[in-house]
């Protein structure tokens, strides 16, 4: 049990660096704030991505792996969530225009299959629970 709520507290932590991220990523398309940094957040758009969109994947996946034997559906449900903001974030920018060049693009693509990655996750994760359900009973 203490498996699950180390994991829930992980990935309540990812999911809020997640909206934090998005957040920032949003006052700096509306062009507020320096040039440089163009959100709220006090640093540059690749440290931003790294340390609140790479944290919050890396927590998730640490949250998926450390329950694996202990069934949980708020472990599966948060992770669901955390790729679908992934997602949506990335369409939204997609939508908007950001991805015209080539870097963009990749880069878009890449988180939008790390999205994915988190909801395959979260769909895993209801399988697996299942699985761990039956064998007990």
């Amino acid at each position: 049990m203490i498996k699950v709520k180390v994991a829930t507290g992980l990935l309540v932590a990812s999911l809020i660096l997640l909206i934090i991220y998005g957040a920032d990523v949003a006052v700096s398309s509306s062009g507020v704030g320096s040039p440089s940094h163009s959100g709220f957040l006090p640093i540059n758009k690749a440290a931003r991505g790294g340390v609140f969109g790479g944290g919050a994947v890396i927590m998730s996946i640490i949250g998926f792996v450390i329950t694996r034997g202990d069934p949980s559906q708020v472990i599966a449900i948060l992770l669901i969530i955390n790729g679908g903001i992934i997602i949506a974030g990335m369409i939204i920018l997609i939508a908007e225009g950001s991805g015209t060049t080539r870097n963009a693009t990749i880069t878009i693509s890449s988180t939008i299959g790390t999205g994915i990655v988190l909801v395959g996750l979260g769909i895993a994760k209801v399988k697996l629970d299942r699985a761990l359900i039956e064998r007990k009973q």
